[in-house]
């Protein structure tokens, strides 16, 4: 069993069980109801130009614990950098973060908020809803092609975009013909974990040039930056190497100008 394989099946106990105690009519309902009343803010419009999406997440299974102290505390350098959206982890058992850290994060920073998690089930996409995410990530390897179009569908239905990760030749072709409008291109290879941002540069020549896309995982430099944007790549999103900085403020600003 791979990593991703044990993750998905944790996440889908933990939908087992959070079902028994809200059910989906119940989310549904509330959700539905949200999603009238609710601003969101921009994510797919946002590619007319680059795109720095910047992490918050407090620790990974390749990188170990990230955030020290109270993640809410970077909240101040992130609303006041040039990262057009703020991503946050809310898984719980592997990268230490949850669906109130999302809430708490979205009430502090005037950033479009993007739900960084392993979603498999339309559950959780009410859930994003209820949180005040803006977007969400859809991982193409964890879900088949049906099950993904679907999710896509189910976000859009709610007032959302799905930014769907690919990894792969195979994912892309999933991706694409599920109706993914933003891609994500993650350089981490999922059986290894090792990273290669040859892996943008291999899979851009293959995506349509009305599909935005952003690359992720890997990139701690502005010359990094710099590599993937000549790939072709209008956004990128930046975890680690902000959290290790020292400053996240000046490195997301760093970052930032070399996607000029």
């Amino acid at each position: 069993m791979s990593i991703l394989d044990e993750i998905v099946a944790t996440k889908r106990a933990e939908i087992e069980a959070l079902a028994k105690e809200t059910t989906i009519d119940e989310m549904r309902s509330a959700a539905l109801s949200h999603a009238r009343q609710r601003t969101t803010r921009p994510f797919l419009s946002l590619f007319e130009k680059p795109v720095l999406i910047a992490e918050i997440k407090p620790r990974s299974p390749s990188a170990g614990a990230l955030i020290q102290s109270d993640p809410l505390a970077l909240t101040e350098s992130y609303a006041k950098s040039s990262a057009d959206v703020i991503s946050v982890l809310t898984d719980q058992k592997y990268f230490g973060g949850n669906l109130q850290l999302l809430k708490d994060v979205r009430g502090k920073v005037p950033q479009t908020i993007l739900r960084k998690d392993f979603l498999v089930d339309p559950y959780q996409i009410y859930e994003t809803t209820l949180s005040g995410a803006d977007t969400y990530l859809l991982i193409a390897a964890a879900l088949g092609t049906e099950a993904l179009a679907h999710l896509i569908a189910f976000g859009a239905s709610l007032g959302m975009d799905a930014l769907v990760e690919v990894h792969d030749e195979k994912d892309l072709h999933k991706a694409l013909e599920a109706g993914a409008k933003i891609l994500g291109i993650n350089n981490r290879d999922l059986k290894t974990f090792n990273v290669d941002l040859q892996t943008t540069e291999t899979l851009m020549k293959k995506v349509p040039s009305s599909i935005p896309v952003v690359s992720e995982s890997g990139i701690e430099t502005a010359d990094d930056v710099k590599r993937v944007r000549a790939a072709g790549v209008r956004g990128i999103l930046v975890g680690t190497s902000i959290l290790r900085s020292g400053d996240p403020l000046a490195k997301i600003n760093e970052l930032k100008a070399a996607l000029a």
